[in-house]
């Protein structure tokens, strides 16, 4: 079980007297994965996760049999007497998703999320919201959108508040689509801007669908240092487009394997965005910077965050998911 809040175990909090309310289901819905939590919950937004169902049912490989999809996975989940009230995020809101749900414009709160969500009436007796997206603009000034992100956001500033984690300057959500919010610049409660980087679906192109290809071995284990020469070489003479063939010349000339290949192109792309993201005119050079993702992925950004003298830490993208979800819930509905 996932406990949501560093009050689960307070005893002063254990003292007063507990309000049962309905359980919560909360689906992060996305282009290639879909994940459902089953979370009880008590007085004070607080809960625990009960049980997990994670599949690569994504929106890619639904073909639009959305209901379908949903109910196979947490239909038992829906038998009690009550419905229980479903709170959905992610692509699933996307024009190519279930239901489109419009983007809200930035700065974005937890009252405007809930205010905004659209209810799905013809599923779960009506109890089921898809929580709308922000959109706002970039680093660069360009318009940019994001959706599953905004509900991460506000769930790990709750932990990080209620687990008293150093106040991060920057919060990064590395996965296909790679999102970079200033949390120095927005006001408490607020998101108002960010940015996003295609890192993770480039890496993807580059290794499984370029020249690149050909360097990559599938069945290598990590190759740290070459991660560590990748991060250094991204910020070489020439720049990304240049230092990207180096994949395939270093190979060529003996230096590198293909064991090699995939640390290095993660860490070229990974450095050429860190210091795309954070090393600008009106930053200072060190940040601290909260990592809001999966084990793996998170460690690899920590890593070159480290590496390249910032300061990072990790939170799970799960519990954040489910602590944002959880505090949506509390303004979203009566029945929620």
């Amino acid at each position: 079980m996932m406990p949501l809040s560093k009050h689960t175990n307070n005893q002063s909090r254990q003292m007063e007297p507990e309000a049962n309310v309905s359980p919560l289901i909360i689906v992060d819905w996305g282009t290639t994965n879909f994940r459902a939590y089953l979370v009880s919950r008590a007085v004070h937004e607080y809960g625990t996760c009960q049980a997990k169902v994670a599949t690569s049912d994504g929106l890619q490989s639904v073909l639009g049999n959305y209901p379908e999809v949903l109910a196979s996975h947490i239909g038992h989940w829906l038998k009690s007497a009550e419905p229980i009230p479903i709170l959905l995020s992610g692509m699933v809101g996307s024009p190519n998703g279930w239901i489109e749900v419009p983007h809200i414009a930035c700065p974005g709160n937890i009252q405007k999320l809930a205010q905004n969500a659209h209810r799905v009436r013809d599923f779960n007796k009506g109890n089921t919201w898809i929580i709308a997206g922000l959109s706002g603009h970039s680093i660069s000034g360009h318009f940019d959108v994001m959706r599953g992100e905004e509900v991460q956001y506000f769930g790990a500033a709750s932990i990080i508040k209620e687990q008293n984690l150093p106040t991060p300057e920057i919060i990064c959500f590395p996965g296909t689509h790679n999102k970079w919010i200033d949390a120095s610049a927005n006001a408490e409660g607020q998101l108002e801007q960010f940015s996003t980087s295609m890192t993770g679906e480039v890496f993807s192109l580059l290794a499984k669908h370029s020249l690149l290809s050909n360097s990559i071995s599938e069945h290598s284990s990590w190759q740290h240092k070459a991660f560590l020469e990748g991060l250094d070489n991204s910020a070489s003479a020439g720049g990304i487009m240049h230092q990207l063939f180096t994949v395939r010349s270093l190979q060529l000339s003996g230096a590198h394997t293909n064991d090699a290949g995939e640390a290095y192109l993660s860490g070229l792309l990974i450095g050429s965005e860190i210091r795309s993201m954070l090393n600008t005119p009106n930053q200072s050079k060190d940040k601290n910077v909260a990592i809001v993702g999966a084990n793996d992925l998170t460690m690899r950004y920590k890593s070159a965050l480290e590496h390249l003298g910032h300061s990072a830490f990790t939170i799970d993208a799960e519990e954040a998911t489910i602590a944002g979800a959880l505090k949506i819930a509390q303004h979203l509905n009566p029945q929620a």
